[in-house]
């Protein structure tokens, strides 16, 4: 078998130089017959010859596009430079509207409010509300602080056996440590409470005693001793006050923050409230107040002490109230001298306003409500529902109308007062009484 592979492969072999060889011969005889006449130059030996390989060439375009970009953002910061240091210095005519142009064509506008032509980028609420007065100096809001708050106190009442702390405010009036403060921020005083004052900018406290009271006013005076002389505050007229006027009130908010000052107006004048049964007639300010400022020193533009601060609105904001301190200079005086406020009329008698329709067959008018045993009004022969009509000849429509008449009046004196006992007339006579005889 392996015979006849190895003679039919020779076969093959045979066959194909049969047919290859005849016409690769024919073609060599073709082209020596082309090549015959033809000069054929002898054989020379091929030289040698170096070949050098030069490396590829890359392209430039990449780096001269980044030159051309970092030239122009070059070219953009100088010209931006420029533009802002020209805006700014001035030199440009209708700068703004040339800026707002360049903003505009950056992409960088936002939307604004456009500002008011009545705006006054120079206003000064200090200034606006400041009193000039040609016979005193009007001080900033620093100067005012400086001048007030070293004789601001911070007040502490500690209670000894349970540990609780109630804190106040107050001002020191007199070299040999007199202090002004709110009746109500020393009313828990006893034998078992100690009264602290710390002085504005020391860290020791003062060990204080309690001059004397007045609810009716809500005022006090407290004493401490120094060896040296305290410093003092100047006090103002508040007589004189007028809405808008510049108040400052410093003090001891929340009993932490000793020596806080907030700046306002005077928001109103003769705001009734009552303290304690008591009705008086307040100076209202936005200026902040808050738990502590109590019995703090409210002032005005001259760096003087206007008002006591005495209370506020829980329930709203910007409403502070203070105690004008032209109606107590007298009894701040009396507590210091009597140990409490003697000399003020008083009648003993609390009355209340009632309109037509509050109760079935009354009249408006001011009637009895209370009246204090053995008091003037109970001595004048008052009765609780009586109707009063006219006091030392004056038409009682009000309440206010009857502390009108009061004020008016000295210790002693007597008052004709006529009223409506059962639709009677009766006309009675009363004395006014000294205050301090029913405390």
């Amino acid at each position: 078998m392996a015979e006849d592979n190895e003679n039919m492969e020779k076969e093959v072999v045979n066959d194909i130089q049969e047919e290859i060889i005849p016409e690769t011969s024919d073609v060599m005889e073709q082209i020596n017959e082309e090549t015959s006449g033809a000069d054929v130059p002898e054989k020379e030996e091929p030289q040698r010859q170096i070949v050098y390989i030069q490396p590829e060439k890359k392209s430039k375009a990449p780096l001269i596009i980044m030159s051309v970009l970092f030239a122009l953002a070059m070219i953009f910061i100088a010209f931006q430079s420029v533009f802002i240091f020209l805006l700014t210095s001035g030199r440009l005519e209708k700068s703004s509207q040339a800026f707002d142009h360049y903003i505009e064509s950056a992409g960088l506008k936002s939307e604004k409010k456009e500002v008011s032509a009545l705006a006054d980028p120079n206003f000064s609420l200090e200034e606006a509300a400041s009193v000039h007065d040609p016979n005193k100096k009007t001080l900033s809001t620093v100067e005012i602080y400086d001048k007030v708050s070293p004789a601001t106190v911070a007040i502490y009442l500690v209670d000894q056996a349970s540990e609780s702390v109630s804190a106040g405010s107050g001002f020191i009036i007199s070299e040999d440590g007199y202090i002004v403060t709110n009746a109500h921020v020393i009313e828990n005083a006893s034998d078992k409470t100690e009264l602290k004052v710390y002085i504005g900018g020391q860290e020791e406290a003062y060990e204080a005693g309690i001059v004397g009271t007045d609810i009716q006013t809500d005022i006090a005076v407290i004493k401490i001793s120094s060896d040296d002389p305290l410093p003092t505050v100047t006090l103002g007229d508040s007589d004189v006050l007028q809405n808008g006027e510049l108040a400052i009130a410093i003090g001891n908010p929340l009993g932490t923050l000793q020596g806080t000052i907030t700046v306002g107006v005077i928001s109103g004048m003769e705001r009734p409230m009552n303290t304690k049964g008591y009705s008086m007639k307040l100076i209202q300010t936005d200026a902040s107040v808050n738990e502590g400022n109590s019995g703090g020193p409210l002032v005005n533009s001259f760096g003087e002490v206007i008002g006591v601060v005495n209370a506020k609105i829980g329930t709203a904001e910007g409403l502070g109230f203070a105690i004008p301190i032209s109606s107590i200079k007298s009894n701040i005086e009396s507590i210091i001298v009597n140990g409490k406020v003697i000399n003020r009329p008083y009648l003993g008698t609390t009355v209340k306003f009632v309109a037509a329709n509050d109760y079935f067959g009354a009249d408006d008018g001011v009637y009895v409500a209370e009246l204090v045993k053995d008091g003037p009004g109970d001595k004048a022969g008052f009765k609780i529902g009586d109707r009063i009509l006219t006091m030392d000849g004056v038409e009682i429509k009000e309440s206010d109308d009857i502390i009108g008449v009061r004020d008016s009046h000295n210790v002693g004196d007597e008052v004709e007062v006529v009223v409506d006992r059962d639709g009677e007339k009766v006309t009675l006579t009363l004395e006014i009484g000294d205050s301090a005889d029913y405390e």
